[in-house]
Parts: structure tokens; sequence; C-alpha cells
């Protein structure tokens, strides 16, 4: 479904104005395709990239006669998917940080340790490890420099003699990679 710009002013303004469900639809209809296909690209899920698109139409729904103030709505839902997609990237990225950093107290419940909790530790803990160990061999000394031995990017820059960027960028690769392989796991593809 491809709408003129006309036709999408005039549906944004009844879907403002006079609450039109069918205005919204084909908003709905005509946006959904790029958009996910944005967010996806962000996300790298398609589970989560629906989800996003979806959370972001709604909002549209719920902004009401906001709506219609809105100047240029593809250029507003596109800025809003890319918000939202790197926000729900980021929060990720920190479940991964969080998976990566526990310990084995994390999963005992007092003295007794729960076997499932166990099993779960013990896997997440191999997949982890089996991420780190496929990084590039320098990207994987960083990552083992700061996240194992806890040292500080500036120590780090000081050992390898490396900027501050390239620390960054090697950083973000490990968690993305490590990531992709929690991922491959907790979220199979079906």
């Amino acid at each position: 479904m491809t709408l003129t710009p006309q036709e999408i002013l005039v549906l944004q303004n009844r879907v403002a104005y006079a609450r039109d469900e069918q205005a919204y639809k084909k908003l709905f209809l005509h946006f959904y395709p790029s958009l996910f296909r944005f967010s996806n690209s962000i996300v790298k899920r398609e589970g989560l990239a629906e989800e996003i698109v979806s959370d972001v139409m709604m909002r549209i729904w719920e902004m009401e006669i906001k709506l219609a103030y809105v100047d240029k709505l593809n250029v507003y839902l596109l800025t809003a998917i890319k918000n939202a997609s790197l926000s729900q990237l980021s929060k990720v990225e920190k479940q991964i940080v969080d998976i990566t950093e526990m310990n084995e107290n994390d999963f005992s419940i007092g003295k007794q340790e729960n076997p499932e909790s166990r099993y779960i530790y013990t896997e997440l803990q191999w997949l982890t490890e089996n991420a780190i160990q496929n990084l590039p061999k320098q990207c994987q000394l960083i990552y083992r420099l700061i996240r194992e031995e806890g040292l500080s990017h500036k120590d780090v820059i000081a050992t390898l003699e490396i900027s501050q960027n390239t620390i960054e960028s090697q950083m973000r690769i490990a968690l993305k990679k490590i990531r992709q392989a929690l991922d491959a796991y907790l979220f199979p593809k079906k």
C-alpha cells in the first residue's frame, strides 16, 4: 500500500481529530514494512523489531490531537524507531554484560543449590566462554583485560599501547559477538 504525502496528511488528521481507526490502520499498513526493516537492521531480531514497531505505532494512536502537529510523519516515525531500537539494543547489551559478570553465587538459593539454576549458569558460562574464544585475538585480549582482569581503559591503553577508540570499538565487537551467541541460544529462530 503506497500513499502520497497528501494522503498521509489526510489520514494523519483523521486519526488526530476524528480518532478514525480505519485511517490509523491504513497508516500502520503503509509504514510498517519500512519501519520493521529499519528496526530489524538495528536490533537484528525480528520479534524484537516487530514489538518496537508496534509500540511506536501505538504511541501514534495515543498522541490523539498532538498527532496533527507532527510535520513530517515519516521522519517522525523513523526517528522514533531509531531511538526505540537503540534503547532496546542497549538494554540487551546490558543484560549480556550482566550475564557475563555473573558468578556462581548468583545461582544459589541460600546454602542449597538449585540444580536447574546450576545447569543454566553452566550453560551460559560455556556459551559466553566459547564466544570469547572465537573473538579475534586483539578483541579477545582487550575483553579479558577489562572484564575478567578488571583493568581500566587507561591501564589497557598503557599496557597494549593502543588508543581509546580501539578499545571502545573492540569492546563493541566483543559484546556484539557474545550477544549474538547468547541470542542464538536464548531466542532460537523458528
